[in-house]
């Protein structure tokens, strides 16, 4: 049971991080006339409530990188990023997030924005090459160093909940935070509304 778990939050991060970077990939590759990447298919996922789920999550991602997006020290950080032009930044990126090494949904969340956005402005850069590898490396990190403490937590669907009651605060120990002073308001407002649709949900299958 416990080997189906994983490969169920396995496949949902999967489906979540290359959704994630391929939304941004297409939208700067059409607007900068650039040539996108080749990017792996995520692996189907079967289940509908595993569906909906990865649609709620990408949707927060969506709203938090909005707000990000607003934030000049953000983009700056990602344009410092661009210039190291190899897999170092995406290390770089990582040790931004997990500065002190501590986990919780609100950096599994930005980390995968910011991965997103990386690889967007490598594509603006014209080093499409980069991307992948970049692709690559996250999926590793996110199995070797995340998905674990993601099982623990219940998987992918206690998320929800948890974000709902994401604090600013949990980034006291991470670098990022300078970056987005005030964004905590709304990405409680939103993961509050996605929360909504978790307990709807469960009702619908209890």
């Amino acid at each position: 049971m416990a080997a189906c778990e994983v490969s169920q939050d396995d496949q949902i991060g999967e489906a979540l991080l290359i959704g994630v970077v391929r939304h941004e990939v297409m939208n700067v590759a059409a607007e900068g006339n650039a040539a996108p990447p080749d990017l792996p298919e995520a692996r189907p996922i079967s289940n509908s409530q595993d569906q909906k789920l990865v649609q709620q999550l990408a949707e927060t991602i969506k709203v938090i990188g909005d707000r990000l997006n607003q934030d000049q020290a953000f983009n700056d950080m990602i344009d410092g990023l661009v210039k190291v032009a190899d897999k170092r930044s995406f290390w770089n990126l990582v040790e931004k997030v997990f500065t002190d090494g501590q986990i919780n949904w609100g950096r599994i969340i930005v980390l995968f924005y910011s991965v997103g956005k990386l690889s967007a402005k490598m594509v603006l850069a014209r080093l499409p090459r980069v991307v992948s590898g970049i692709l690559t490396l996250s999926l590793d990190y996110f199995r070797r160093n995340l998905l674990e403490w993601i099982r623990k937590m219940g998987g992918w669907m206690y998320s929800i909940p948890a974000l709902a009651c994401f604090s600013f605060e949990q980034f006291s120990g991470s670098s990022l935070r300078k970056y987005f002073p005030h964004f905590g308001a709304a990405f409680s407002f939103t993961c509050g509304l996605l929360l909504g649709g978790f307990i709807f949900s469960r009702l619908q299958k209890s």
